[in-house]
């Protein structure tokens, strides 16, 4: 045991820190695959409901459970980025 006038604490045999060590990577591992696939839902979000005039966002909106405001901006960097693709295109 380690004790200091503020801090008392045992330390932990080799089974519990490989354990905890383990979890906290797998933590790390998913929270990275997570972030990825937010990313990618929100890309394809931004990308199909721009392919329509009017309702696109509503309906995928709906579908993916985000309000028509969120995905309607989605569209709208969706459609800027397509823009500016263009743009250097030239």
């Amino acid at each position: 045991m380690v004790t200091s006038p503020r801090v008392t604490r045992v330390i932990l045999n080799l089974e519990e820190t490989d354990e905890l060590d383990r979890l906290a990577r797998a933590v790390e591992e998913y929270t990275l695959a997570l972030e990825q696939a937010r990313t990618a839902l929100s890309e394809a979000a931004g990308r199909i409901a721009a392919r329509y005039e009017r309702g696109g966002p509503a309906a995928v909106a709906a579908r993916v459970g985000w309000s028509r405001q969120h995905v309607s901006t989605l569209a709208a960097a969706h459609r800027r980025n397509l823009s500016s693709q263009g743009k250097d295109a030239t």
